[in-house]
Formats: structure tokens, sequence, C-alpha cells
């Protein structure tokens, strides 16, 4: 039992920070596309777990029904917009600029992997 409970947490920390580093990554993508200050990816990765952090309070402190679910995020991008803005000096224009990036930049990669996995599925159902 304790050896499950332990898996689990070592499963959870590990898919935080491998979301965390995703999250980064594209953050830092974005803050290449504005006039910013403390780009570094150190500083992109605080950037990311402070936004992470804010998300995850405000989607626990919201009750559970779409309306609270879609204002809990439009409060927790202004935050992050807010955050953006004071860690990165990017204005707050920037900070949305970043944001809209980021999320084009995922949606890309996220396809492209999607198209790679179903093709390799396809490939080995052939094979196999």
């Amino acid at each position: 039992m304790l050896l499950q409970v332990a898996g689990s947490v070592i499963l959870f920390v590990l898919l935080l920070i491998f979301l965390l580093l995703f999250i980064t990554i594209f953050l830092k993508l974005g803050l290449g596309f504005v006039e910013s200050e403390n780009n570094s990816f150190g500083s992109a990765f605080v950037t990311a777990l402070i936004g992470a952090i804010i998300f995850w309070v405000l989607f626990f402190i919201t009750p559970n029904n779409w309306l609270w679910f879609v204002i809990a995020v439009l409060i927790g991008l202004l935050i992050f917009w807010l955050i953006v803005n004071a860690r990165h000096k990017t204005g707050y224009g920037g900070a949305i600029v970043v944001t809209i990036v980021a999320v084009i930049f995922a949606i890309i990669i996220i396809i492209v992997l999607l198209f790679i996995i179903a093709f390799l599925i396809g490939v080995a159902n052939i094979l196999f």
C-alpha cells in the first residue's frame, strides 16, 4: 500500500515537472516575440510556476460549475498577464502577445506530435 502511494506521488511530481517544462518552453518562445527583460529559461520557469500555482488555487477555490470555471480562467489570465508584465517588463499588450504566441506554438506542436503518433501507430499496425 505504501509503495502504491509513493509511486503515485512520484508520478504526480514527474508529471507536474514535465508540464511546467512544457509551459516554460512555450513561454520562452513567446517572450522571444516581444521586447522583454529577464527572458532566460530559469526566469520563464519561475513565471510558469507562479502562473500554475495561481491557476491551481483559483480552480480549487471556485465551485464546480462551467460559469465559475470560465471566470477562474479569465481571472487567472489577467493575473498571469500582470505577472508576465511585472517579471519580464513586456507591457500589458506584450504579455497578451506572449500568451497568444505561446498557445499557438503549443497547439502546433501538439498537432504535429499527434500526427507523428498516429503515423507510428498506423505503421505498427501495418507491420504487425
